[in-house]
């Protein structure tokens, strides 16, 4: 088995945790550099942090997404059960997550479970829940204890300005740092898990000329969230969690579901730039008006007398991003994880789960087939496994009212396939409904 000397991961967050708990194995060292902090113990270790802006909203790990970080980190399932995550009772479908979007009476066309290898048997399809109710601080608290407690793997406090490369450019040799902990940090492989903010096209571009193709969707989705606890018996009898999916009438998606430590999360996301209210009274006069009475009649009485636990978090999406990765010849010694290749729109909890998928599909391919030629198989690896979760996402947004479709920017009638051109560049100016 080939042992890298220094591995780098750009970013600390959920993605940049993983594959580092997935390069461990593999390398002398790994490096992790956030420009955060990244606490290990104390109440610091379970707060939201600067980086994750969206860390106080409603987040769901789905099955397939827990079944492999489990297969990263035996043993992760029990040590959230242990910090305040709340087991799930049932796995009975989703009525959000399920749901196709405004126009639910019709048929999606979602795609077949997901077959992403690893411990081998059934897998879990893209859509099937999880079995915790948590908070995205309590699992990156975890994760970071976990991973950072595993002996080759430390981490940095740092903003990544730029890569070092070989003199013919072909192949990334380390990161260049910025700010006071600026300097060069050397390695023979670099992961981009460096999220949104990620600026690793730009300087690919520089060093080999190509860009990566990107597809995406706007859907314009706003979170206001409320963390609440709720009177004993407040929910109706073997009632875990309530929802009301955006429909023809409303585009707003209203949950109430636990999310450990014996409490509960108001959420209330709109889509289409339609921004739901920012203050509880708010957000309760919302539930009151709801047109599916039977719902909003058990919302209401769920919420009566309900405590408020800190103040309420929002957060915006514009929708997906995917970048083709797949398509470039880039440099060697290079790779992109999580939103770095593709980001989710957030209305499907698809996130976390693909951050998981990518992390555990690198950390087989560095096992069956080195370092050697990574960069060029990898992406190809991760781009067929990513394919169906962003079909599913695509296909759902595309049904939202006012969804606009681009390619490169330019907007579409139809994404095309990734992998193929087709629809490339073809912009019609008009907005999808």
């Amino acid at each position: 088995m080939t042992i890298l000397e220094h591995t780098i991961v750009m970013g600390g967050s959920v993605a940049g945790l993983l594959a580092a708990a997935a390069l461990a194995p593999h390398s002398r060292t790994v490096t992790i550099v956030d420009r955060d902090e990244l606490p290990t113990d104390g109440p610091a270790a379970f707060a939201p942090r600067r980086g994750v802006p969206q860390a106080g909203t409603v987040h769901r790990l789905l099955a397939l997404g827990e079944a492999r970080m489990e297969e990263l980190l035996p043993g992760l399932r029990a040590d959230l059960l242990a910090a305040g995550a709340a087991p799930r009772a049932a796995r009975e479908a989703d009525p959000v997550l399920d749901a196709a979007g405004p126009r639910a009476e019709e048929p999606v066309d979602d795609p077949a479970p997901l077959d992403i290898g690893g411990a081998g048997g059934e897998q879990p399809g893209i859509d099937e829940p999880g079995t915790l109710w948590l908070t995205r601080p309590l699992l990156e608290g975890v994760l970071r204890r976990r991973v950072l407690a595993l002996p080759t793997v430390t981490a940095r406090q740092g903003a990544v300005g730029g890569l070092l490369a070989s003199e013919d450019s072909r192949t990334v040799t380390g990161v260049q740092l910025r700010g006071a902990a600026g300097g060069e940090l050397a390695g023979d492989l670099v992961v981009d898990a460096a999220g949104r903010s990620s600026r690793a096209s730009g300087w690919v571009e520089t060093l080999s000329g190509a860009r990566p193709r990107t597809l995406a969707t706007r859907v314009h989705v706003a979170y206001s969230c409320q963390r609440l606890r709720l009177r004993d018996g407040a929910l109706p009898v073997g009632t875990e969690a309530l929802g009301v999916p955006a429909n023809g009438r409303s585009p707003f998606t209203i949950d109430l579901e636990p999310s450990g430590h014996g409490e509960h999360i108001l959420s209330v996301a709109g889509t289409g730039r339609s921004e739901p209210p920012t203050d509880l009274e708010g957000l309760l006069d919302m539930v009151a008006l709801l047109p599916a009475r039977e719902l909003a009649d058990a919302l209401d009485s769920a919420l009566e007398g309900a405590e408020p636990v800190g103040e309420i978090s929002t957060a915006k999406a514009a929708g997906a991003h995917r970048q083709l990765w797949e398509e470039v010849d880039g440099p060697e010694g290079l790779v992109h994880v999580g939103d770095a290749a593709a980001m989710f729109t957030p209305l499907y909890g698809q996130g976390m789960t693909m951050a998981a998928v990518g992390a555990a599909a690198l950390g087989e391919q560095l096992r069956e087939g080195g370092a050697d030629g990574l960069a060029d198989r990898f992406p190809r690896v991760l781009g067929a496994l990513l394919d169906p979760a962003w079909e599913l996402t695509a296909s759902r947004d595309a049904r939202l009212p006012g969804a606009e479709l681009l390619v490169d920017g330019a907007q579409v009638e139809e994404l095309p396939t990734p992998g193929s051109v087709a629809g490339a560049g073809q912009s019609t100016g008009e907005t999808l409904t």
